[in-house]
């Protein structure tokens, strides 16, 4: 270890939320869908007759109780070696 480089600067907390879209709710019948996209927590959708739609998403609250991942990084926000046992443990070949 490198004490310079690889002293710990920053940690980071990975959390995950959902964004949900009730089909039924927003009048969509998916047998007339020809295409959609998610783009910045909206729904872009294409219909068979041409018609399009877009509708903002249902977004869910994060837990913040436990984090999905956890990083402690450098100043150049590379991980620190040795002290990011998660991703050591879960990422060896």
């Amino acid at each position: 270890m490198n004490v310079d480089s690889d002293k710990p600067r920053f940690i980071e907390c990975v959390y995950e939320a959902t964004i949900e879209f009730d089909l039924e709710e927003l009048g969509i019948d998916w047998d007339n869908v020809k295409n959609y996209y998610i783009k910045w927590g909206t729904l872009y959708v294409e219909f068979k007759d041409g018609s399009s739609a877009q509708h903002d998403g249902d977004i869910g609250d994060p837990d913040y109780k436990w984090a999905e991942e956890e990083n402690i990084l450098t100043e150049d926000w590379s991980l620190v070696e040795g002290l990011n046992w998660w991703t050591e443990l879960y990422t060896k070949n």
